[in-house]
């Protein structure tokens, strides 16, 4: 399949045939694109028994995928997930920014479809692990964050339940972006020039207001006030649910300082607007926690460690406070910029391992 003389030397671990792996069946979690095609190329290459799945959301599953099935002459499943990708993730996508929340749905769906329905798929089919693209590693059982650092994706995988990690394969954690295109090149993958997907599957790029209004039937255009900081209406928007924490254009209004959305108001349909210095604050409140490297909640009271409240953010050192089934999470050496409700909050060690992994109420 692939002509190992032709792969240059820094390559040969990915394309190392060990026969402890022949006969172990894998299923590859297939999207079309250049990261899942790899890591398929390269499990069969390896030795494993592997099977291509692509999900069905909510439209027609990428043709490539079963192009490189059939290039690997791998059987190709699709698994029809529009039923429970629309309640679990596109409902909850609306919902949230109609209550004036920004929401997330990578966590969501790796949680509830990719590595749940997904996975519970792929173990009925006999096999020991599935396996997927992202640049994330597995050490001790725990995630941890790939050599990429311009791919933090364990911040997105941070909701599934820990238990599931022991039938999870990351083989590409080690690998930065560029490299795996050119690896993906050199053994011949088709899409290995594909470009990477959109950032929201199911909503084009630039067309959140029309998906929000298409999806709310008409509910999310509900004007209102934009006030500063002491109420004073500075102008008017065309529906909190259009609008973020820290943004700047297209507000629509005019001012000597240049002024930033700073949060809403929902029982008076307004939103908050402030300077760039009113964004940063030293601590956040956090829920939903989902647990890794410990084993109670009560087990991160008064803890110190790192945090993240976005994929691409620096780490933040911090303390955790409970609060009955919430934390209050102060940082230490710095303010966070635009801390933003319905986002993730993710916490690390010193190791870039996963502690824990939750969302941001306030």
């Amino acid at each position: 399949m692939i002509d190992v003389k032709n792969v240059a030397s820094e390559f040969s671990k990915y394309i190392e045939f060990d026969s402890n792996k022949k006969g172990i069946k894998v299923g590859v979690a297939m999207s079309g694109g250049v990261d899942s095609s790899t890591v398929a190329y390269l499990l069969k290459q390896q030795g494993y028994d592997i099977f291509g799945v692509t999900m069905k959301t909510f439209k027609d599953e990428d043709s490539d995928a079963k192009k490189v099935c059939d290039d690997l002459g791998i059987e190709h499943y699709v698994l029809d997930v529009r039923d429970e990708f629309k309640e679990k993730v596109m409902d909850y996508f609306v919902n949230e920014y109609m209550n004036g929340r920004t929401p997330n749905p990578c966590m969501v769906c790796n949680r509830h479809i990719k590595f749940g329905k997904m996975l519970d798929f792929i173990l009925s089919k006999g096999a020991s692990f599935m396996a997927t693209g992202h640049y994330t590693k597995l050490k001790n059982g725990l995630l941890s964050v790939g050599d990429d650092s311009n791919k933090d994706q364990v911040y997105f995988l941070s909701q599934i339940q820990k238990d599931r990690l022991s039938k999870i394969l990351f083989p590409v954690g080690d690998l930065e972006k560029p490299k795996l295109r050119e690896l993906a090149k050199q053994i011949g993958v088709r899409v290995y020039s594909k470009k990477d997907s959109q950032e929201i599957c199911f909503v084009d790029d630039g067309k959140l207001k029309e998906f929000l209004i298409e999806n709310t039937k008409g509910k999310a255009e509900k004007p209102g006030n934009i006030v500063d900081k002491n109420g004073k209406i500075l102008g008017k928007h065309k529906g909190f649910s259009f609008y973020t924490i820290g943004q700047r254009k297209g507000l629509g209004i005019s001012s000597e300082e240049p002024l930033y959305v700073l949060a809403f108001d929902k029982d008076n349909n307004n939103i908050i607007v402030g300077e760039n210095e009113d964004l940063f604050k030293d601590e956040l409140t956090a829920t939903r926690l989902n647990l890794f490297s410990v084993p109670t909640l009560e087990s991160l009271d008064n803890l110190e460690c790192f945090a993240k409240t976005r994929s691409r953010d620096v780490l933040h050192k911090c303390v955790l406070k409970k609060n009955g089934d919430k934390f209050q999470v102060k940082f230490i050496d710095n303010k966070v910029r635009a801390i933003t409700p319905g986002q993730g909050i993710v916490f690390y060690n010193n190791d870039g391992n996963v502690i824990a992994g939750g969302f941001i109420e306030a």
